[in-house]
């Protein structure tokens, strides 16, 4: 078989046209889809809502590290190396060596300030919400520290399954949460898998 000769043709025509309709089911747009209500009738936030405004300041606090370290770096440099070359030891040490260790502290120092102004920022964008997210967030942790299991009863074998909730992103990953708390509670409790 030649790769010039023409395809096989695996339907015909006909039958093809009867089996497919020519024309797409038609919807009505009278009525608005239905939409998810962002906040309940006592004016909260859904948990859902929640979790998304949390996840959105989140990434706007890890979106401001990287360029406040960068800031912070650059700006610690620039004063490095427009200050006089002393050979004097400061400190005992070689003036290379603090200089680049101060360096490295304005760079630590950036990226502890960059969820700080990240959070500001999102406070700033977000102001409708700011006080029923800080309401939530209480709410929140309230669940969180009623619902975590006993620091006491963690081991190696049963480690601490995210003392903070801090990965929690969601309604279903809060369930989740809920059922490793009482998973690492009940293995505390009864020791299994421990070695007596």
């Amino acid at each position: 078989m030649s790769l010039l000769t023409a395809p096989r043709r695996l339907y015909t025509p006909s039958l093809y046209l009867a089996v497919t309709p020519l024309s797409r089911p038609t919807r009505s747009y009278s009525s608005p889809p239905p939409t998810i209500p962002s906040r309940t009738p006592d004016g909260k936030l859904t948990w859902d809502k929640y979790f998304t405004l949390r996840r959105k300041r989140k990434n706007m606090e890890r979106g401001f590290l990287i360029p406040t370290s960068l800031l912070s770096i650059g700006g610690s440099v620039a004063y490095v190396a427009t200050r006089p070359v002393d050979p004097t030891p400061i400190f005992g040490q070689d003036p290379i060596v603090i200089g680049s260790l101060g360096i490295l502290c304005c760079g630590v120092a950036g990226v502890l300030i960059g969820p700080i102004i990240g959070s500001s920022v999102w406070k700033l964008l977000h102001r409708e919400e700011v006080r029923l997210m800080e309401e939530r967030d209480r709410e929140f942790y309230q669940h969180i520290k009623q619902n975590r299991a006993d620091p006491s009863l963690f081991s190696l074998r049963n480690p601490a399954p995210d003392y903070y909730g801090e990965k929690i992103k969601s309604v279903q990953e809060y369930r989740t949460w809920l059922r490793k708390q009482r998973e690492c509670i009940r293995k505390g409790t009864f020791h299994i898998g421990e070695d007596t």
